[in-house]
């Protein structure tokens, strides 16, 4: 039925210019493309190609309705014989640029990108920041980010990361805070939020944006358990430190980092059985760990074991020397 009409379609065209025969299967096209009759409205474009050559238009649908099938290297083509007869056409080169990017291609997408930039197109600079950024070109994906997010695009996120990436922590925060301002449920955001904050030492807004992130319904992981309570470690505040530390060591029983800063945090509130044996648990996994073996000594000794914990020092000493 789909070739019948067609035909009819071109039989109906016969005496015309090929301009105007090209321009009447063309419009057809279009007119079968909104109804969703997508099989129909290729043939219609193929037809109008085959009448003009030179019919960039059709060339451009045509490759729209490859791309909605899910069949990128059919669109290409199309593409690409467009540009054999308009080189810098300004649509095909986006969407060359753009079905590249979407292959993970992203020395040909950053060429595309570029060139239609210079025919004009806009929304350019979000391939350009993204290609860069796969391709760790970090200063230069943030440049063309920065314009993006001018733009308008919704680069903010990728930017935070690449901030970051780059230990520009106060501007990771920046992205990450005007996210928020967009998307305040977000878990993985305050997440991150948390960990920029950590490594800028705000340990008290690091706690709030931990916090938030496992009410907004981040995963129950131990990396959080953690993460608070080095922060929470960090501002003194032992008692919520253990509390958070020890969920983390039920999440990961043998995390040597969960271990030592557990230990570390009872040790500094005084609790020194409970460090005896959390460093005892560390040197059972790892039994050269000096620093263990010297805590260990030292909680012995505040715990009133003065003996003891001096052999156990010497013996970390000794073994740290080594």
């Amino acid at each position: 039925m789909i070739l019948y009409r067609i035909l009819f379609l071109c039989l109906l065209s016969a005496g015309a210019p090929t301009g105007d025969r090209a321009k009447q299967l063309y419009k057809e096209g279009l007119h079968m493309k909104r109804d969703g009759r997508l099989e129909e409205a290729q043939q219609c474009f193929t037809a109008a190609i085959r009448a003009d050559g030179g019919y960039v238009d059709a060339y451009l649908e045509l490759a729209a309705i490859f791309r909605l099938q899910q069949q990128p290297e059919p669109a290409k083509q199309q593409l690409l014989a467009l540009l054999a007869n308009a080189p810098e056409h300004p649509g095909a080169l986006r969407s060359l640029a753009e079905i590249f990017f979407e292959q993970a291609a992203y020395e040909d997408a950053l060429a595309y990108a570029f060139r239609a930039q210079e025919q004009g197109c806009r929304g350019m600079n979000r391939i350009i920041g993204g290609s860069y950024a796969k391709l760790d070109h970090a200063a230069e994906a943030i440049a063309a980010l920065e314009k993006a997010r001018k733009e308008g695009d919704d680069v903010l996120c990728q930017l935070a990361r690449l901030y970051a990436q780059q230990e520009d922590y106060p501007q990771s925060i920046r992205c990450y805070e005007e996210a928020l301002k967009t998307d305040s449920t977000s878990a993985t955001l305050y997440y991150e939020l948390g960990m920029m904050h950590f490594n800028m030492e705000n340990y008290q807004k690091a706690t709030v944006a931990f916090e938030q992130a496992g009410q907004s319904g981040k995963s129950v992981d131990a990396d959080l358990y953690l993460n608070l309570g080095m922060a929470y470690l960090k501002q003194a505040n032992y008692f919520d430190a253990i509390r958070h530390l020890k969920t983390a060591q039920a999440l990961r029983p043998k995390d040597i980092q969960v271990m030592l800063n557990l230990a570390n945090a009872c040790y500094k509130q005084q609790d020194f059985a409970q460090a005896i044996t959390q460093w005892n648990n560390i040197l059972m996994l790892q039994p050269l760990n000096a620093f263990a073996m010297f805590m260990l000594g030292k909680s012995y000794i505040c715990s009133g074991e003065v003996a003891k914990g001096q052999a156990i020092c010497d013996q970390a000493m000794a073994l740290g020397a080594k």
